[in-house]
């Protein structure tokens, strides 16, 4: 009976002093984690295939302050292949538009991995309607008072012709939120805003045409509402709008720019 308590004393305290290590460890990793969690985080991204850990899709890199900066990275899976943005950058903005394009590649990959497996063994693998493809294309635009990045989208899933269209993001330089075109266009302008977009659009002729690019019935049916994507730089104002959403398919994705020495009097 003796020996059997010595024996649980001894095991009581082994288990104290490990404890009592694990607690120590914890406490060195706890304060000196802004010298390893980079590092950690670096290699992890290396493995994943971003170059050299630059393009850290995170703000938990113990910086504040990483500027945004833009590559591509190519996608190449067993159900699909294309090219997505890797933003740096630590700002609001930078981490929107990344949660954003991941949502959006994982809803691809997940509907490309239920439909291209029954396409290719009804149509065989090379067919070109098995042939899913996403290429997201990513621009930074910097104003005197906001930064934006505006990122292109083309899909394609089959058939004829794939779709594209546009996700941008805008806030203040070292904002906090991201910003509404109501931020930037006066409340009491904004009917006349949209008034004076529909009439530039159903005036525009790219390239010197003869003929209007859009549908007037597109064009009159737009609200503020529908100006959802836009950037600001130091000369424009520009608005996105998807395919089909303003022409006919073949028009695509369309940038609208509008000078800001035109529209000076509906900014705020």
């Amino acid at each position: 009976m003796v020996v059997n308590n010595y024996v649980i004393l001894k095991t009581m305290k082994a288990i104290r002093i490990f404890l009592l290590i694990l607690i120590i460890i914890g406490i060195v990793l706890l304060l000196t984690q802004k010298l390893w969690v980079p590092k950690l985080v670096n290699q992890i991204l290396i493995s994943e295939g971003f170059p050299d850990g630059k393009d850290i899709p995170s703000s938990q890199t113990g910086d504040k302050n990483i500027p945004i900066s833009i590559t591509t990275k190519d996608i190449k899976e067993e159900n699909f292949s294309g090219t997505v943005p890797v933003i740096s950058g630590t700002s609001i903005l930078a981490v929107k538009m990344r949660e954003y394009i991941d949502s959006l590649v994982l809803e691809f990959r997940n509907d490309a991995n239920i439909s291209v497996p029954s396409v290719k063994e009804e149509f065989g693998a090379d067919s070109p309607i098995a042939d899913y493809n996403i290429s997201i294309d990513s621009e930074y635009i910097k104003g005197q008072k906001t930064e934006s990045i505006a990122t292109s989208v083309y899909t394609y899933t089959g058939g004829a012709h794939g779709s594209s269209s546009y996700k941008v993001m805008t806030t203040y330089i070292s904002g906090d939120r991201i910003l509404s075109l109501s931020d930037i266009v006066k409340q009491s302008e904004q009917k006349n805003f949209v008034e004076f977009v529909k009439k530039q659009l159903n005036d525009w002729r790219p390239d010197g045409e003869d003929v209007s690019p859009v549908f007037a019935e597109d064009i009159n049916s737009l609200t503020f509402d529908s100006f959802e994507n836009w950037s600001i730089d130091d000369q424009n104002l520009t608005i996105y709008f998807d395919q089909y959403a303003i022409g006919p398919g073949v028009l695509g994705a369309v940038p609208f720019p509008l000078s800001l020495s035109i529209i000076k009097n509906f900014l705020q």
